[in-house]
């Protein structure tokens, strides 16, 4: 029994696009009745030859192809080769594992090489930064008065019965003075008479064992 005929069916939606379809059917009727019971309405269907598996299937019925005759065997290995051959395949992780090795060896030796041809630059840079790191300090430093001068400006000033007790002046031109006085108020007075000492800020004060009051200060310098 053959198969039913074949219909190409184009159906067109409501958005434009084109729906095809194909349907077996016995004629023309038949395959519009079948897409009118699925409430699909077609514009146009056409007759199609059968498919390749429809020619495929008669051509089988008819006795007309055969399966393909069966290829010719290889030419048996020569036995001798056997055991090389072997060999070889049972070597091939071995050989990859050296050559592996060896890649990374060759590898590490090149950037040993290129350390050692870097390393006068590399000192070079690291000297240059430090020396621009430390270039901001250092002109502090020379813009503004040394603590030796400092301190002899502040041993003019000091009233009488006080005394220096501690100084300290950092990197970035804050000077820090302890000064033990028997009258605080008479050190400020005198302290604001210089135009340097006088822009220190009290930061604190304490009663030290010999009665005098111990007072810190500290401000920027430069």
């Amino acid at each position: 029994m053959s198969a039913l005929p074949r219909f190409r069916c184009v159906m067109l939606r409501r958005s434009g696009a084109s729906d095809i379809r194909v349907i077996r059917a016995e004629s023309e009727e038949a395959a519009r009745a079948q897409l009118a019971a699925a409430g699909l309405e077609p514009v146009s269907v056409e007759p199609i030859g059968p498919s390749l598996f429809d020619r495929l299937g008669e051509r089988i019925r008819e006795g007309g192809w055969r399966l393909p005759a069966r290829r010719p065997a290889l030419p048996p290995f020569p036995p001798g080769l056997w055991w090389p051959t072997l060999l070889i395949l049972a070597t091939i992780p071995l050989t990859t594992a050296v050559g592996a090795w060896a890649l990374a060896g060759i590898t590490r030796w090149q950037v040993h090489q290129l350390r050692q041809e870097a390393a006068p630059a590399l000192a070079a840079y690291r000297s240059a930064a430090a020396i621009e790191r430390a270039r901001p300090r250092a002109e502090a430093a020379m813009a503004g008065p040394a603590l030796t001068s400092l301190t002899g400006r502040l041993s003019a000033v000091l009233p009488e019965g006080a005394g220096l007790a501690g100084i300290a002046l950092d990197d970035g031109g804050v000077l820090s003075v302890e000064i033990e006085s028997a009258d605080p108020d008479r050190l400020r007075t005198e302290l604001a008479k210089d135009p340097l000492l006088g822009s220190l800020s009290e930061t604190g004060q304490a009663m030290t064992d010999g009665g005098t009051m111990r007072v810190s200060l500290k401000g920027r310098i430069r």
